[in-house]
């Protein structure tokens, strides 16, 4: 995705098991080779990251134009 992932869009490097394909490769994204998981990030279930890097994507997304 040259000009980054939109917000609550799907990025197109996971495989069909939430994998990402270009783990470790020097093309990875700096934003995603920066996360770290933590307990807050990754919580007890798979629901709760997901919700995390929801509210993530939401907070960082940038301000509609107009």
């Amino acid at each position: 995705m040259p000009d980054g992932k939109p917000a609550g869009m799907r990025c197109v490097q996971l495989d069909e098991h939430n994998r990402c394909r270009i783990f470790g490769q020097p093309d990875r994204p700096d934003v995603c080779s920066s996360l770290m998981p933590s307990e807050d990030m990754c919580g007890e279930s798979r629901e709760q990251a997901m919700r995390w890097l929801g509210w993530m994507e939401e907070e960082t997304a940038p301000a509609p134009r107009g």
